[in-house]
């Protein structure tokens, strides 16, 4: 007779480990792809030089300092019983941008990841939890 024995604590680290890695992937995919959009010309009005972006489109660039702003947080947190990773996007007016306000329809741009781009970021998961 055989016996096989399996240390499921150690399963559950490399588990984990794993998955981390993946989320890790993921959000720098994230990044890179939010910069990309941020990246674009826009399609709205026009303000002297710059092109703004319509409604529903992402943000066009002007200055650069939202797309430079725009990074994957890389420290994974746990979330009750998730892994969450995140990409941020650290100047005062991304929200308004994101969700619009009363005077300016929304801009969206990090909301994209998971309408527009999740399978993406499901593949960048993978390849970043098989390395």
């Amino acid at each position: 007779m055989a016996t096989v024995t399996i240390n499921l604590a150690a399963l559950e680290r490399i588990a984990e480990e794993k998955a981390v890695a993946g989320i890790q992937r993921a959000a720098l995919a994230g990044e890179a792809i939010t910069k990309a959009n941020l990246s674009r010309p826009g399609s709205g009005r026009l303000y002297g030089k710059h092109q703004a972006s319509a409604p529903g489109e992402p943000p066009a660039v002007d200055t650069g300092r939202l797309r430079n702003a725009t990074q994957a947080d890389t420290q994974v947190r746990r979330d009750g019983d998730d892994i969450v990773g995140r990409v941020v996007a650290n100047v005062d007016y991304a929200h308004a941008l994101e969700v619009g306000t009363e005077r300016m329809a929304p801009r969206p741009f990090l909301g994209l990841l998971a309408t527009d781009h999740a399978d993406d970021l499901r593949q960048a998961f993978i390849e970043g939890a098989k390395d």
